[in-house]
């Protein structure tokens, strides 16, 4: 675990400790040492507690020790802050059930990855590791002689457009071997989409190669960023840029990826060549070549440019080696004799050519070009420009088996000194540079890596098969060899083109699929065979549940969507005019944010492919209003979706057609769970049935909050487990892990149901986490497992050597880790695919030894209660004996302080920290750790009190508990000793004790005072505070709300006062009395967190007279002055 402990869920108590029996004993044996999970459930089946998670025990009995409360509460704003807080609310006496299991160790080990070229397939810390860009396939290619080579050998230059993660630029020796890399160059993303090199006699020696790129600034308007043209000199130092300037915006009567009558900012360049120290510039959407200046000193500034030509169309351009430029232009290239000349080029290759793109040369001045349109070839001409060979099989992408002898979208090319021709190529399906002879025989190619935060799935019926969809791109069939530890692409069975049928956008479940489930079909006479279908349910989203979520069919080698259900909203297929008249009549089908006012404008579809034909059909689409969340397709075929409304519900397939399509019937939705809060994070809203009938969801449903994952059977919810920062966004604000089973940033299903072979906790499911953790559960809510690290705390996955069966643990895979997945092999082994830039096989060891503990029963008694809170107290004054008393100084003054919120004139007060818990955020986050200060003042006959809390709504309270506003939102908070003559050591109040409580209530100043004793006060007119199983009164409660001045600042600083004589207070300089100074925080109905200078035995906030008394021992000092 790093070299950082996580702590038990309870506080870690010493067995030897007297005060342990004021503990409630949970009792348990085991047959060996291991690591136990055990939570305790009320009589009628309900979790109440998740006591203790994968926490270590020896061999025979042993004892956890409960405090006696739940954890049902959440505290959102303590969240919010990076704190880990439950609020504490103690049960009611009575009996209960506690259940659990216990496991051995568990081991995860790498077996070797897929679709990951480097050696290691991960990044190292000399850049050796990994391979190339994760968001971008590769673009250019450019050979590198070894006098100016890196490594003093030979090298070619491999470069794409974007990377977030490996390297986007790197150079390998002529064997395809990684010798060294860069993320980034002349931007941030932007990598190294075109490489040129200066073979010139006049060239700046200091300059290995140039790079250019195009990025984007002034993102004023996101839809029309400027476009920033980048060229960098790459040295033996730091990177040099030779220009970096923003591009006037031009508009094209062409529709491109930003748009129609936009340009294509990504195609602003097209090509890049160099000579005597000028680089050239291919400006694709303006037809000019720009030639810069790339050397320092002379008449000429660096990066001055010198001329811009005309040229229609300009792709790719090369030097030959007397300075003279060839330039792609349209279906042509172009031969210029003096390049910054307006002399007419000369076309040297008239025909031949479709859509070429890249363009060099070899020594015998060879012209080389890469070609799509229908041949996606390399086209090799002589000098004078006649055809002489074209290299690789021809054909245009499409799905179907892989021909490694085929490229796809070829784009950069080079030559090496072996005269082998590197081809990188654009394409997703595979990511792949390859490597031929100059005379057309291929020689070898280097494939991925995968998409950004990794991915990919074992077939779920063949081991040796692995899949891995990149993005909406397509889905690639790779065949798996264990015994070597290789794989290799045999197939690309979703490659969807325009003629396709158009699946929503984004993550809104447009994802190719991954996962596959196969269904038995009658062959002929009793004989079955398996039909192939996949989803994408598990790899659309990357922290929520997809919706719509897709089933395909396979065709003959081939894939088609033939299923769907989902957010219909989000499918704009179904907004097409036809299916108007079909949606929910009061849904504006045309809304720009249909999910505004509680989902007014969403709908819920089902879609089946009744007629087999690959589009929609109104007749074959059911709609039904309402909010819905993500949706999971089970092995048989069953749709789980988290919330239709807010029921969880599961529809199972009535029937499929001849064609193998499963049908559907909305009336026939099978409830699961009423009570779901839809998400509203970035994490969660996904939901899983095992065969048993037990439900996950990961989302709160009621009686259970939200912040927690939730399940149950038969409709109704029975457990819940705290998940306090659940999604991607809230993970920036969480804190390290500090305690054994702890939940980060939970957002997406790993995949289904897994069955470990060997153990008898039954199925156990997945969910991700943000920091690089994963968890595991059993279908009924027990904690089995935290795999890998938080990136805060596990060594970085920088390991040097992928040796296969070496352990993983303590490793994190860092954050943001969004696709990995959870499988079990078709001989019942359980893999994780795991590691964001590699497809990972990762095998689980240890979870054949899980085993259920043998429930037990539980008897809480009122006087258990009693101990337990006297246990608390107990801890806290040890915590003050070993730490020594707090001393708060009060001022005795003659300024009065101003009550007006700003607090500018309490700069003499002596300020006392109430709380500095939590952390600051740890990325794209505002949120910091909490600072709460007090501080208190005499003057003029008044008490004075101010707080520094940094919320401005702290004081939203309720108030429907006219006596109990501690009950019902945020206060501010005075504990006073007025007696200086009482023993300090005191645990039960005396004459002069009280509470001071101040907040405000619809706009109105609302302040009370307890005072426990008060000596004469008949029986009849003490007010109670009562529980189910003790009560307590108060000789009397004062309502001071007109003799209490509040004011705030509006940012969270707060000030009152209050006359001396309504305290019956006596200040005098030097003189000690017990005092604390404290606020309460609440959500505006129910208070979540008491919080004191002094007392921090406050964590209690549902037991009425728990928060009610007074315990003047643990109170601090106040000494005038």
């Amino acid at each position: 675990m790093g070299k950082e402990k996580l702590e038990t869920a309870l506080p870690v108590v010493d067995a030897k400790d007297d005060e342990t029996k004021n503990l409630i004993p949970v009792k348990f044996t085991l047959p060996e040492d291991g690591f136990v999970t055990l939570v305790i459930e009320d009589k009628d089946g309900k979790r109440i507690r998740n006591l203790v998670s994968e926490t270590p025990f020896k061999k025979g009995g042993n004892i956890a020790w409960w405090d006696g409360t739940d954890d049902l509460g959440r505290d959102f704003d303590a969240a919010s802050h990076g704190l880990y807080h439950i609020p504490e609310q103690l049960v009611g006496p009575g009996e209960y059930r506690v259940r659990g299991l216990w496991r051995k160790d568990i081991d995860y080990r790498y077996e070797f990855s897929v679709y990951s070229n480097g050696n290691p397939p991960w990044s190292t810390r000399d850049n050796t590791g990994a391979w190339l860009a994760n968001h971008t396939p590769p673009q250019s290619a450019l050979f590198i002689p070894a006098a100016k080579s890196p490594t003093k050998e030979p090298v070619v230059y491999l470069g794409a457009y974007i990377t977030e993660g490996p390297d986007g630029l790197i150079w390998v020796d002529l064997d395809g071997k990684k010798r060294g890399g860069k993320k980034w160059v002349g931007g941030t993303w932007t990598a190294a989409p075109y490489l040129a090199r200066d073979d010139g006699p006049d060239a700046d020696p200091k300059a290995r190669l140039y790079v250019a790129s195009v990025g984007t600034v002034d993102y004023t308007d996101k839809k029309t960023p400027t476009a920033e043209l980048r060229v960098t000199a790459l040295t033996d130092g730091q990177d040099k840029p030779v220009l970096v300037q923003a591009l006037e915006k031009i508009s094209t009567p062409e529709t491109t990826s930003q748009g129609t009558g936009l340009v294509n900012y990504e195609e602003e360049i097209c090509g890049l060549a160099a000579y005597n120290g000028i680089v050239a510039c291919s400006m694709n959407q303006r037809n000019q070549l720009y030639f810069i200046n790339a050397k320092d000193g002379g008449d000429r500034k660096m990066g001055e440019i010198l001329a811009k030509i005309a040229v229609d169309s300009p792709r790719g351009i090369a030097y030959d080696g007397k300075g003279r430029l060839l330039v792609i232009s349209g279906k042509q290239v172009l031969f210029m004799e003096q390049p910054m000349s307006q002399q007419k080029p000369k076309v040297i290759v008239s025909s031949g050519l479709e859509d070429p793109f890249g363009i060099t040369l070899d020594h015998e001045a060879n012209i080389y070009v890469s070609d799509r349109g229908s041949s996606h070839q390399v086209k090799v001409f002589n000098p004078q420009g006649k055809l002489v060979r074209a290299i690789g099989n021809p054909g245009a992408p499409k799905a179907g088996p892989y021909d490694q002898r085929h490229m796809n979208n070829p784009r950069g090319i080079a030559v090496d000194s072996k005269k082998q021709l590197w081809v990188t190529e654009q394409d997703f399906l595979p990511k792949r540079v390859s490597v031929w002879t100059t005379d057309g025989k291929f020689v070898n190619a280097f494939y991925g890596p995968p998409k950004y935060g990794g991915g990919g799935a074992l077939d779920s019926a063949d081991k040796n098969i692995f899949y891995h969809a990149d993005d909406a791109n397509g889905l690639m069939e790779f065949k798996l060899d264990w015994e070597k530890g290789t794989s290799q692409l045999t197939s690309v069975p979703y490659r969807p083109s325009a003629a396709d049928l158009k699946l929503p956008d984004g993550w809104a479940g447009g994802a190719a699929p991954e996962r596959s489930l196969y269904r038995e079909v009658p062959k002929y006479y009793f004989f079955k065979e398996k039909q192939r279908y996949f989803t994408n349910c598990y790899n659309s989203n990357p922290t929520n549940g997809s919706s719509p979520t897709f089933i395909f069919e396979d065709f003959d080698g081939i894939i088609r969507p033939v299923a769907a259900a989902g957010v219909a909203n989000y499918w704009n297929i179904l907004k097409d005019e036809k299916f108007k008249p079909f949606w929910p009549k009061d849904v504006d089908v045309g809304a720009k944010d249909p999910g505004r006012d509680n989902g007014k404008n969403l709908a819920f579809f089902i879609w089946s492919d009744l007629n087999c034909d690959s589009k929609v059909q109104p007749d074959e689409v059911v709609f039904q209003k309402g909010r819905s969340g993500g949706v999971t397709v089970m092995p048989d075929f069953s749709l789980c979706v988290a919330h239709v409304g807010d029921k969880a519900m599961k529809f199972s397939p009535t029937n499929f057609t001849e064609q193998g399509v499963p049908t559907y019937d909305f009336s026939k939705g099978q409830v699961l769970a009423e009570g779901v809060t839809p998400s509203n994070t970035s994490g969660g809203s996904q939901a899983l049935v095992d065969s048993d009938g037990n439900t996950v969801i990961t989302l709160g449903v009621k009686p259970f909050l939200t912040s927690s994952l939730c399940g149950g059977r038969d409709g109704g919810m029975t457990w819940s487990y705290p998940s306090l920062w659940p999604g991607l966004h809230p993970s920036h604000e969480a804190p390290k892990p500090d305690r054994l089973g702890e939940l980060i940033g939970t957002t997406r299903l790993l995949g289904g149901f897994v069955n470990p072979k060997g153990s008898e906790a039954g199925p156990l499911w997945c969910i991700n986490g943000n920091m690089g953790n994963v968890y595991l559960f059993t279908s009924d809510g027990l904690f089995v497992a935290s795999l890998f690290e938080d990136i805060r705390i596990g060594r970085a996955w920088q390991i040097p050597i992928a040796q296969r069966g070496m352990s993983l643990k303590g490793i994190s895979p860092y954050d943001e880790h969004f696709w990995p997945t959870i499988n079990q092999a078709s001989d019942g082994q359980v893999y994780l695919v795991y590691n964001k830039e590699a497809c990972a096989l990762i095998k689980i060891e240890g979870l054949e030894t899980l085993r259920r503990l043998p429930a037990g029963s539980l008897s809480v008694t009122a006087d258990d209660l009693k101990k337990v809170q006297a246990y608390q107290v107990a801890l806290e004054e040890k915590r003050k004996l070993e730490q020594g008393g707090g001393v708060m100084h009060v001022s005795v003054q003659t300024t009065v302080p101003t009550v007006d919120g700003k607090l500018d004139d309490w700069t003499g007060a002596s300020w006392v920290e109430i709380e500095k818990r939590g952390v600051g955020a740890y990325f794209d986050s505002k949120s910091k750790p909490y600072d709460i200060r007090g501080a208190v003042v005499v003057a003029d006959g008044k008490l004075f009190a101010a707080w520094r809390t940094g919320n401005k709504d702290l004081l939203r309270n309720s108030g429907e508990m006219p006596l109990a506003p501690f009950k019902t939102g945020g206060t501010l908070e005075l504990m006073i000793g007025s007696n200086s003559n009482a023993s300090p050591k005191r645990r039960s109040p005396v004459e002069g004790d009280m509470r001071l409580l101040v907040t405000q209530v619809k706009g109105k100043t609302k302040a009370l005072i307890y005072r426990p004793v008060v000596p004469g006060t008949p029986d009849d007119r003490k007010v109670p505070f009562s529980s189910p199983w003790r009560t307590i009164k108060f000789d009397q409660v004062e309502d001071v709300s007109d003799k209490v001045q509040l004011t705030a600042d509006g940012k969270g600083a707060y000030e009152i006062s209050i006359p001396l004589k309504i305290l019956g207070l006596n200040p005098a300089a030097g003189k000690r009395i017990k005092g604390d100074i404290g606020i309460l925080r609440g959500d505006g109905a129910q208070t979540m967190t008491r919080i004191y200078w002094s007392n921090k035995a406050t964590g209690i906030v549902s037991d009425v007279p728990s928060e009610a008394e007074l315990v003047p021992a643990l109170w601090g000092d106040w000494e005038f002055r």
